[in-house]
């Protein structure tokens, strides 16, 4: 029957497989097609917008928020209804008779509970009972009803006093949420630094490519002028094998160039979870400025940096622990305080009628101790969450000394790359001339056509330094606002807490 049901189960999955793949598709289409040209502002709001992991950490945020309404479901009023029926039976025995007696009883109670904020209890009970006698000697009234009206408080003094005890699961779902809102910022600024890093790479090999085709297309010249010489008996037929080579080397450079700027479109649609090609703005890498001091730096980063803001955050749920665990260790000492009236009569009008009247009152005022001989459990978890605070204190400051030390490598890579960008500068107007000059001397026949390709190859190559170190210097710029904490700010994402509406992102991109 097993093996019947087993297979029942997997041709079920087989056939539901189809309905989950395009669903997921009709979930990806519903994502509006990108068929302008993107900058990088455009392409950081759509990856925000779009990105599916960033989504799914937004998920976990908003059930964060859930968890913090489910926890006030504390202070929710709790109605019990009871209701009962049966018989009983017991043998009566007195000084002159011994005999059985049998009674009929039903029973009805309604009761209202209601926690309180400093961990005590109130409760309004409404007991009622209706009991009758089968047996002789026959009460004054049988049938009976008898009722009682009771208001009670039961309210601790010493352990399990206070809000933060009563509430404290809300307390631990609202630090819950403040984590998840850090992981949420920590995820989005991972996020952003892999967008702008991505972004700069593909305007780098964009331009390399472009740099290519000038390449192939003064091979293609010099292969002509080449061609043209040979011809005219100027140049030996060697020269023309070895343009071609230099062609055919500068095709595969070209074919190497492309397929790199392809896939880094490829990187940078995945990343705005885009199944279409990209199309990045005719726009070239520049060498923006940023005032950068290291003391500002820090404190900035003291301030935002996600990754400590949530260990801070840690540290603030081990204190509650601690609190905690230190009211355990004190003994329970409860005050019991109630209230009440009764009823009785022959029919349920005059039972409620005594209840109301209020000439049975009674009350009762009293206190209860507890406390457990030895208390390991309480001292060794108040003594676990010690540890654990000081454990958690020292993570921070290892945490703030390598943000510290972070912000310093931040400091010298960009200052590095900005002299990069000088180097690399010079050297492309060295190249240039050199080709230039290397140009004229072959119309004179004073270079080769080795010579030609070798300037041009050389140009080509200071070209691409240059643009990797613009590229280079633009991804330390964001290396220093990642790790100092400024990212989000510096792109104008801010988090808008928007928990209840789904279909709204929580981090809002500010325009430019």
């Amino acid at each position: 029957m097993a093996v019947y049901f087993n297979i029942f189960v997997f041709v079920l999955s087989l056939l539901l497989m189809p309905l989950s793949v395009v669903a997921a598709e009709s979930a990806v289409s519903e994502r509006p097609e990108i068929n302008a040209p993107l900058t990088l502002p455009q392409v950081i709001r759509l990856t925000l917008e779009r990105n599916l992991n960033l989504r799914a950490e937004q998920f976990d945020t908003r059930a964060s928020q859930a968890a913090v309404k489910r926890e006030y479901g504390l202070y929710d009023p709790q109605l019990l209804l009871d209701f009962a029926a049966g018989e009983a039976q017991r043998q009566i025995n007195s000084q002159n008779f011994d005999q059985d007696n049998h009674s009929q009883f039903y029973l009805f109670d309604f009761s209202l509970e209601q926690q309180l904020p400093s961990g005590g209890e109130l409760t309004l009970n409404f007991e009622n009972q209706r009991n009758e006698e089968q047996e002789d000697p026959l009460p004054s009234i049988n049938p009976a009803y008898e009722s009682e009206l009771a208001l009670q408080l039961t309210q601790p003094l010493l352990k399990g006093f206070g809000r933060s005890v009563a509430e404290q699961d809300i307390l631990f779902a609202v630090n819950d949420r403040q984590v998840a809102v850090q992981d949420l910022r920590e995820a989005a600024v991972a996020l952003l630094a892999e967008v702008r890093d991505a972004y700069y790479e593909v305007l780098r090999l964009r331009d390399d490519f472009r740099f290519r085709e000038i390449s192939v297309s003064l091979a293609q010249k010099i292969l002509k002028e080449a061609s043209a010489r040979v011809r005219a008996g100027v140049l030996p037929p060697v020269d023309i094998l070895e343009a071609e080579f230099g062609l055919k080397e500068r095709q595969r450079l070209l074919l190497d160039a492309d397929r790199e700027y392809k896939d880094g479109l490829d990187r940078l649609a995945l990343l705005m979870s885009s199944r279409q090609p990209l199309i990045i703005a005719d726009e070239s890498l520049g060498k923006p400025m940023l005032s950068v001091d290291e003391e500002q730096g820090l404190q900035q980063a003291l301030r935002n940096r996600p990754d400590l803001q949530r260990r801070i955050r840690q540290l603030e749920r081990l204190d509650l622990e601690q609190y905690l665990a230190r009211n355990d260790l004190l003994p329970g000492l409860d005050l019991t305080a109630g209230y009440s009236h009764k009823g009785l009569g022959d029919g349920y009008s005059d039972n409620l009628d005594d209840i109301g009247g209020g000439d049975y009152p009674n009350w009762q005022v009293g206190l209860s101790l507890s406390y457990p001989l030895g208390n390991r459990t309480a001292r060794h978890e108040h003594r676990r969450t010690l540890l654990k605070i000081k454990g958690r204190q020292a993570e921070i400051a290892q945490l703030q000394e390598e943000i510290h030390t972070q912000i310093r490598a931040a400091i010298r890579l960009l200052k590095v790359n900005e002299q990069k960008i000088e180097v690399a500068a010079s050297g492309q107007d060295f190249a240039e001339e050199k080709l230039r000059i290397l140009l004229k001397r072959q119309e004179v026949g004073l270079a080769t056509i080795r010579d030609v390709l070798e300037g041009e190859e050389d140009l080509a190559q200071a070209r691409t330094d240059k643009v990797a170190a613009l590229a280079d210097y633009n991804k330390a710029i964001t290396r220093y606002l990642q790790v100092s904490g400024q990212l989000l700010e510096a792109e104008g994402v801010r988090f808008q807490g928007a928990f209840e509406d789904e279909t709204q992102s929580l981090l809002m991109v500010e325009p430019r």
